[in-house]
């Protein structure tokens, strides 16, 4: 499945606005993790079948309290009724469901620091902090269908400085999807609930970001 991470990569570097990646108040960084899912095989069972997950993202620090971010992960998912023996006669007795989908989550969210937090500037200075936004999703099947659905990202997490340039941290972030058909399964039982139909992703891991030389607003000679 890892096969369509290339043909999504030119909207990857899109996401991406590296010509701003030089300003002091701007990173760009890497991320790296696992990814799960939740829905209508899998209603509540937290980091169910793993999947490896890689991203980019590109922070814009406003000040010290806020930030705005743009990511782009990629992911494996997929689910099995088989590993619910439980739930097998009460739902689908006679076809058991699975499924297997990759996709390509792109976000915008505004983080929010608990603790004034500047970045690459005082090494061990930390946060925790929450983020919320919008996302979009493309998701391919194993049957090579594409779905576009929208999501609502939100997420908790903690950031560090390690040096001048380097920052880090740790999240866990949730996609509420605003579609039912990252499983394949749509209203079960006949019921319609957009709270309990829709499908749920779920990003945990860690990542690092760089802050690029400006030599405008970096170099003494400019003080």
């Amino acid at each position: 499945m890892r096969k369509h991470l290339l043909s999504y990569l030119p909207l990857l570097l899109l996401l991406i606005p590296l010509q701003a990646a030089a300003q002091r108040d701007a990173n760009i960084g890497i991320f790296g993790g696992t990814a799960y899912y939740m829905g209508d095989i899998n209603p509540n069972r937290h980091l169910y079948r793993p999947a490896v997950s890689l991203g980019l993202l590109y922070r814009y620090n406003l000040n010290t309290r806020y930030a705005i971010r743009a990511s782009a992960y990629y992911a494996d998912l997929s689910g099995s009724d088989l590993d619910f023996p439980e739930r097998l006669n009460a739902d689908r007795p006679f076809a058991p469901a699975q499924f297997q989908t990759s996709l390509v989550d792109m976000a915008l969210q505004v983080e929010f620091n608990f603790l004034p937090f500047t970045p690459n500037i005082i090494k061990w200075d930390y946060t925790p902090y929450v983020s919320l936004g919008i996302s979009g999703s493309l998701i391919t099947g194993s049957d090579a269908d594409v779905v576009n659905c929208l999501n609502f990202p939100f997420g908790a997490g903690v950031k560090v400085n390690l040096s001048s340039r380097v920052s880090a941290g740790a999240e866990w972030s949730f996609r509420k999807s605003f579609s039912d058909r990252l499983d394949g399964l749509e209203n079960p039982s006949g019921t319609h609930s957009f709270l309990h139909n829709n499908d749920w992703y779920s990003f945990l891991g860690v990542f690092i970001t760089f802050k690029f030389f400006n030599f405008a607003t970096d170099c003494p000679a400019y003080d």
